[in-house]
C-alpha cells in the first residue's frame, strides 16, 4: 500500500517536501525517501498548533492520514489547519480505520470530505483528475484510497469567496471548488483533452469560463502555452486570479466568434466544451478555430445531446441551438477531418437523470445512441490548410540546431511537413484509422514521388494493409514501393522511408507466401547504410535481419541462419558506435527519444546474439529456442509484430 501510495503521490505532486502527518505506517516516508522527496513526519494534526510560518512554509505537501483528521476537533477545524501551514497540496489518505470511516453518517462519503476541503479553502487539485478514478471511485459515493487538494491563494479566495460562487452557479462554476457529479463530468473531460496535448503544444481552451479546465490542461501535459477566452470579463479575471500565475495560463477577454487576439496557424489543440449551443452563429467560430490552428493541429468539443423538451427546443435560455450525434458530427465534419466520438452521462443530468458516471468510446458510424453528452475529436486537414508561416515543430522548436543534425528536421526534409504530426508520428496521429488510410492515399496524389512525403505516406498505407496481404491494394501498392526504391535521393529522410518501405514490402511479400519476393527485399533492408539517415533506423535492419534468420532455420539452413543473426549484431554495433548526433542531437539539450530508441537498437542485438549462442538449441527444442531469444521489451519476434499490435490496439480504441 506504502509503495502504489508513493508513488501516486509522486506522479501528483511531485518529490518535493512532504510532511506526513498521523498513521502508524513509517513505509510510506521511506517510499517517498526512496523517490528524493525531502520527508518530516509528526504523530498528531495538533502537533501542529506550536509551529509558526520559519518552521512550515517550506512545505510543498501535506499527507495526512484520514484517522488524525478526525482525533481532535471537527473536519473543518482540522483542514482549517492544513489551510494555516501553507502546503500547496494536500493529500488525504485512507488507509487506517477505513472501513470505520466509510460507515460514519457524517465523514463516510467523499463529497463530505471534498465539502469540508473546499469550505476551508482549498480546492480539487486540478493534477489529480482522471478517467480512472471517475469511472471507478466516483461511481462508489464512499471515501476513496486518497484525495487530493490544492491551496487556494489567499488574494483570490478573500475577492472570490465561495458564497459567490454558488450564487452565479446556474450560469457558471468553477468545478474544483464543487464535489459531486456535476462537477466531475466536466472536469473528467479536460482530463480527456490534456492526453491530446503535444509536447510543446499551445493550447486554447475557448470559452474558458473560469479557468479550472485550462488548469487542467497545464496540470496533466507537456504543453509549452495555455491560453483561456472568455467573452465574460469577470469569468477570466477570476481564472487568472485562481490559476494564471500559478500554471502560467493567460486568460483573455475574448468572444469565441472572434479571436483576432490570436494570430493565423497560431494554436496546435483548440479545446471548447458545451461552446457552439451557446452561440447564434457556431459557424463563425468554427471558422475562427480553423484560422488560429496550425494545419496539424486538433479540435475536441462537446455539445449536450438533445437537451429538447416536448416542443422540441432546449428550455436552457442560454442555448440557441440543441444538437444530436448526427448534427454534431455533420457540423464538425464540415470543418475538420473526424477521429475519436465519446459519450459521456453523470447522475443528475438533463436527460439521463439516473445514469450512471460514465465516458465511453465509440466508432464514429456508429448509430446514435442514449447519453447525455458528445465529444468529438478532430484534426486539420494538413493537405487542405496550407500555412504562410515557417513550419517548426513544437516539440523541438526550443532547442538549438546542431550542423548536420537532421533527424527532427521536418522543415527542411519535407515538402508538406505539416503531415508529420498528422500522418506519420506514432501517438500523435490521426487516430480514426480508416481517415488515417484515407489521408495518406490522397497524399500520395498530391505529393512527388521523390519526396519523404511520399514515402511516409506508402508506409502508412502499406501497414494498414499488413492483415489483409491478399488485398487487391497490395498489388496496387508494390509497384509503388518499387518505384520509390528506384530512385536516388540525397534527402536524409527519403532514405529513411526507402529503408522503412523496403522492410514493409518484405512483411506483405511474407504474408502473401511469396518467399523469393520477401527475401529480396529484406536482404535490400538488411544490408541497407541506415546510417544515411540515423543510427536509430539499424532497428529496422536488425528485424530484416531476425527476420531473414527465422526464414532460413524455416528452411533448415543454420548456417545461413547463423549468418543472418551475425549481421543483426553487426548493425546494432554499427548503430551504437556510430556518432550520435542523429540520435540525441545537441548532447547539451538531447532529444529525449534518442535514448530509449538507442535502447531499442541494444536490445534487439542482444537478442541477435542470443539467437547465434542458442541456435543448437533450436533443433532440439524450437520454441524453446524462440521463449528464450524472444524475452526482453523489444524482443525480436514481438519487434517483428509491433505494428500489427499497434493497429489491433488502434481497433480495440475505436471499438
Amino acid at each position: 500500500m506504502a509503495f502504489s501510495d508513493a508513488e501516486q503521490i509522486v506522479s501528483l505532486v511531485g518529490a518535493g517536501a512532504v510532511l506526513c502527518v498521523g498513521g502508524n505506517d513509517p513505509t510510506l516516508g521511506q517510499q517517498l525517501r526512496q523517490r528524493g522527496a525531502l520527508v518530516d513526519s509528526v504523530n498528531a494534526l495538533a502537533e501542529l498548533a506550536a509551529w509558526d510560518e520559519a518552521t512550515f512554509a517550506h512545505y510543498d505537501c501535506v499527507v495526512v492520514e484520514a484517522s488524525a483528521m478526525l482525533e481532535v476537533g471537527t473536519l473543518a477545524s482540522s483542514f482549517a489547519e492544513l489551510y494555516r501551514i501553507e502546503p500547496r497540496w494536500v493529500v488525504i489518505r485512507f488507509s487506517e480505520h477505513r472501513d470505520l470511516i466509510r460507515t460514519s453518517r457524517e465523514v463516510g462519503r467523499s463529497a463530505d470530505w471534498e465539502n469540508t476541503a473546499i469550505q476551508a479553502g482549498f480546492r480539487r487539485a486540478p493534477q489529480a483528475v482522471s478517467g480512472q478514478r471517475y469511472f471507478t471511485q466516483c461511481n462508489d459515493p464512499l471515501v476513496p484510497a486518497m484525495l487530493e487538494f490544492e491551496r487556494i491563494p489567499p488574494a483570490a479566495l478573500a475577492a472570490y469567496p465561495l458564497q459567490q460562487l454558488l450564487a452565479e452557479r446556474d450560469l457558471h462554476m468553477d468545478m474544483s471548488r464543487e464535489a459531486g457529479a456535476r462537477a466531475d463530468a466536466h472536469m473528467v473531460r479536460y482530463a480527456l483533452a490534456a492526453s491530446l496535448v503535444r509536447s510543446g503544444d499551445t493550447v486554447l481552451d475557448c470559452a474558458c469560463g473560469l479557468g479550472y479546465g485550462s488548469a487542467i490542461l497545464a496540470a496533466q501535459s507537456g504543453g509549452a502555452r495555455f491560453i483561456g477566452v472568455d467573452i465574460d470579463a469577470g469569468s477570466a479575471a477570476y481564472a487568472s486570479a485562481h490559476f494564471g500565475q500559478q500554471y502560467g495560463i493567460e486568460y483573455v477577454t475574448a468572444s469565441a466568434t472572434d479571436l483576432s487576439c490570436l494570430a493565423d496557424d497560431s494554436i496546435d489543440l483548440v479545446v471548447s466544451f458545451e461552446t457552439i449551443e451557446h452561440l447564434e452563429d457556431y459557424q463563425a467560430f468554427l471558422k475562427e478555430a480553423v484560422r488560429v490552428l496550425r494545419p496539424d493541429g486538433r479540435i475536441v468539443a462537446s455539445v449536450p445531446n438533445q437537451w429538447v423538451d416536448e416542443t422540441g427546443n432546449d428550455p436552457n435560455p442560454h442555448h440557441f441551438h440543441a444538437f444530436d450525434y448526427p448534427k454534431f458530427r455533420a457540423t464538425m465534419g464540415q470543418y475538420f477531418l473526424l477521429e475519436e466520438r465519446y459519450a459521456q452521462t453523470a447522475p443528475g443530468g438533463f436527460v439521463l437523470q439516473q445514469a450512471a458516471r460514465t465516458l465511453y468510446k465509440l466508432a464514429l458510424d456508429a448509430p446514435p445512441t442514449e447519453t447525455e453528452w458528445l465529444i468529438l475529436i478532430g484534426s486539420i486537414d494538413p493537405l487542405a490548410k496550407r500555412s504562410l508561416r515557417a513550419y517548426t515543430d513544437p516539440e523541438f522548436a526550443a532547442l538549438k540546431h546542431v550542423p548536420g543534425c537532421w533527424v527532427a528536421q521536418f522543415g527542411l526534409h519535407y515538402d508538406n511537413p505539416w503531415l508529420y504530426r498528422t500522418m506519420v508520428h506514432m501517438g500523435d496521429r490521426l487516430r480514426e484509422r480508416a481517415v488515417l488510410t484515407d489521408l495518406a492515399a490522397r497524399a500520395l496524389g498530391t505529393v512527388q514521388m521523390d519526396s519523404a512525403d511520399f514515402g511516409a505516406a506508402l508506409t502508412v498505407l502499406g501497414y494498414a494493409l499488413l492483415d489483409e496481404p491478399a488485398s487487391e491494394h497490395v498489388d496496387d501498392l508494390l509497384p509503388l514501393i518499387d518505384a520509390y526504391l528506384g530512385q536516388d535521393m540525397p534527402n536524409p529522410h527519403a532514405k529513411r522511408w526507402q529503408i522503412s518501405s523496403a522492410f514493409l514490402a518484405g512483411r506483405l511479400a511474407l504474408g502473401r507466401d511469396a518467399r523469393a519476393l520477401a527475401r529480396m527485399y529484406l536482404t535490400a533492408v538488411e544490408q541497407a547504410d541506415f546510417m544515411e539517415f540515423s543510427p536509430l533506423l539499424a532497428t529496422k535492419s536488425i528485424a530484416a535481419a531476425c527476420l531473414l534468420g527465422a526464414m532460413a532455420m524455416a528452411e533448415n539452413d543454420d548456417l545461413a541462419a547463423a549468418a543472418h543473426f551475425a549481421n543483426g549484431v553487426q548493425a546494432c554495433r554499427k548503430a551504437l558506435k556510430a556518432d550520435d548526433i542523429n540520435a540525441i542531437g545537441d548532447p547539451e539539450a538531447p532529444f529525449p527519444f534518442g535514448f530509449s530508441e538507442l535502447a531499442e537498437v541494444a536490445d534487439m542485438g542482444a537478442q541477435c546474439a542470443m539467437a547465434l549462442k542458442l541456435l543448437p538449441l533450436a533443433r532440439r527444442s524450437p520454441g524453446r529456442f524462440w521463449q528464450q531469444v524472444d524475452t526482453k521489451r523489444f524482443g525480436l519476434v514481438s519487434w517483428a509484430l509491433a505494428l500489427e499490435k499497434e493497429n489491433r490496439q488502434l481497433r480495440e480504441r475505436l471499438g
